[in-house]
């Protein structure tokens, strides 16, 4: 028997509702530079120009490590290949499933990584992989030899290869509100929901912020810990030597190795214990939406599109056209990287640069020995940025010491918007807004967090696809559009007045933009009469409203109607006002 076509329609409906909302699309990667290890995915290809990614779609984020690579994927779950030798691809074991090159154990197919869900974002160091979880949460997995596991030990739980490890992912015990990590090297970061920065792993060269310690023999911190002086970030990046954090103004502060300057402060410190400096601002540079740590250079991509680079240059890859050929071969204050504009993002790896244009084009320059510039040949040397043959619709760009990534597919605006009398900055990273609307696009499905940090007046909440006033966590399924809410609202309006004199009624629609709560409106008659006995009726006051308001049984008069939103923090101070007058009836004449 046929069903009927409403009954279909109807099965269809639920069936569509039972399912929930429809995933996001994400999308594929292509990839260049070494693939001994099957990191870019498929046979070897090492030097190769630009190829496709084998298995890999629905992709909402991508991260190329020392040797292997992971994929934060559209439906939570955590995709990783390449090399396997610390159990870094987080399967259960260290041992295959193939071995490539000489005994070290690989796959060159994407795997799946088993007991991760609701992951929002990834990060691979070395030989080590983290993933941010939706509830604020880090799982890490991998090599554990300088604790960059973060689980209190830089021992145990297995042996992978020769070293310390765990093979199968682990929750880092004491963090909670995380909303980016990052991991270079042998170290590992997360940024929290209050703008601290936590660090763990190797500290041989003050990755972790706190200075040198004599008395810590295995040079490591192997549990999350503060980074000093570093408040109120935005977005963060981890290199081999050290760390980055974006400020809520636009400023950068690093802290690591500084042989060659690259922390951006104008010194090169030489001959000390690490040669290296607690956290520093970098000189002149303001504006920074991210920035990204290389090996011995560093690059901040601006608001504006712009780039800045300082570090070692000595095959220019700090952006300036020109090596640096003299003393430290470095440049150790920001400078602006030549060539290029409409900037979304930039990497920073080994000797080489990239940067993610707004057309989704990518460039590349500096110096590479495995085909990292994309141009398939292994060592190659280019003073100026210039773009990778073949990239396009690239939504972001991934680098790791020998290998490249450029994420392909659509993606989405996400739009900040401000309301309300206060004042203050919404940012994550690759987007930091200082109290005016400003705009970022990312891959769709990718997970965004933004933080909002206050100036004046409070924080009244976000509201748009998210609401509160902690973390805004918003999936770019689509464009976006986030409204940040400091100090009391501003801006009531009463978009409709309807006035029946005849029928003595009134009606009156309004609104305001922000994280409202709700209207307080009253009615008033401007020269109220005296009631008997000489007193004047008390003053109208604001009470609880809500839009459409209306009045009935009004009589002849003028009136002025006022309504003020409301937030948490309190009601507008100026509020929206529409006067009008209730006609008296003109008097019927009588038939002769």
């Amino acid at each position: 028997m046929k069903k009927k076509p409403l009954l279909a329609a109807a099965a269809l409906l639920l069936a569509l509702l039972l399912a929930g909302p429809a995933r996001a699309a994400g999308g594929t990667a292509v990839g260049w530079g070494d693939n001994s290890y099957g990191q870019l995915t498929g046979p070897d290809a090492s030097a190769s120009p630009p190829v496709p990614a084998i298995g890999l779609s629905e992709a909402a984020q991508i991260w190329a490590g020392g040797y292997h690579s992971l994929a934060a994927m559209t439906d939570g779950t955590v995709r990783a290949w390449g090399l396997n030798n610390e159990g870094q691809l987080g399967i259960g074991t260290d041992i295959g499933p193939e071995t490539c090159p000489i005994s070290y154990s690989c796959s060159s197919k994407v795997l799946s990584v088993p007991g991760i869900s609701g992951a929002v974002a990834v990060a691979a160091g070395s030989y080590h992989s983290l993933a941010l979880l939706s509830n604020g949460t880090v799982m890490a997995w991998g090599e554990n030899a300088f604790g960059q596991l973060g689980i209190g030990k830089s021992v145990g739980p297995e042996t992978c290869h020769t070293f310390p490890c765990s093979a199968k992912p682990l929750l880092v015990p004491g963090l909670s509100n995380v909303i980016a990590i990052a991991a270079g090297g042998s170290m590992s970061l997360a940024l929290l929901a209050d703008g601290t920065v936590m660090v763990w792993g190797a500290d041989g060269y003050g990755q972790s912020g706190l200075g040198v310690k004599a008395s810590n023999p295995c040079k490591c911190t192997d549990h999350p810990v503060q980074v000093p002086a570093v408040s109120n970030a935005m977005a963060i990046a981890a290199g081999v030597l050290g760390g980055s954090a974006v400020l809520a103004d636009g400023t950068v502060m690093n802290w690591g190795g500084n042989d060659y300057g690259q922390l951006g402060n104008g010194t090169v410190t030489e001959g000390t214990i690490c040669n290296c400096l607690g956290p520093v601002a970098v000189t002149g540079l303001a504006g920074a939406s991210g920035s990204t740590v290389g090996d011995y250079h560093r690059l901040a991509a601006l608001g504006a599109g712009g780039a800045r680079g300082w570090g070692e240059n000595a095959f220019a890859e700090v952006g300036t056209g020109t090596p640096t050929t003299t003393g430290c071969a470095c440049i150790p204050t920001a400078t602006p990287v030549s060539g290029l504009a409409s900037i979304r993002a930039v990497e920073a790896d080994g000797s080489f640069s990239l940067a993610l244009l707004t057309d989704g084009t990518v460039s590349s320059w500096g110096y590479a020995t495995e085909g990292q510039l994309g141009e398939g040949v292994a060592t190659k040397e280019r003073a100026s940025p210039a773009p990778v043959p073949g990239v396009t619709g690239a939504s972001e760009i991934s680098s790791g010491e020998y290998d490249v990534f450029a994420l392909i597919g659509p993606s989405q605006t996400l739009n900040v918007a401000f309301a309300g009398a206060g004042s203050g900055t919404v940012g994550a990273d690759g987007i930091v807004c200082p109290a005016s609307n400003c705009t970022a696009r990312y891959p769709q499905g990718q997970v965004q967090n933004l933080r909002a940090a206050q100036t004046s007046g409070g924080f009244a909440g976000f509201s748009g696809p998210c609401s509160g006033t902690g973390t805004c966590q918003v999936t770019m399924s689509a464009d976006q559009t986030v409204t940040a809410t400091f100090g009391v609202p501003k801006g009531t309006a009463i978009s409709k007045a309807v006035i029946k004199s005849r029928k003595k009624k009134a009606t009156f629609a309004f609104s305001a933009p922000g994280a409202i709560t709700g209207y307080e409106c009253k009615l008033k008659r401007p020269r109220p009469k005296k009631r008997k006995g000489g007193k004047k009726p008390p003053p109208a006051k604001f009470s609880s409203c809500v839009t459409p308001k209306k009045y009935k049984k009004l009589k002849p008069g003028k009136y002025i109607f006022g309504v003020r939103a409301l937030d948490i923090l309190g009601a507008d101070a100026t509020p929206a006002v529409k006067k009008f007058r209730i006609k008296r009836p003109k008097p019927r004449h009588k038939r002769r």
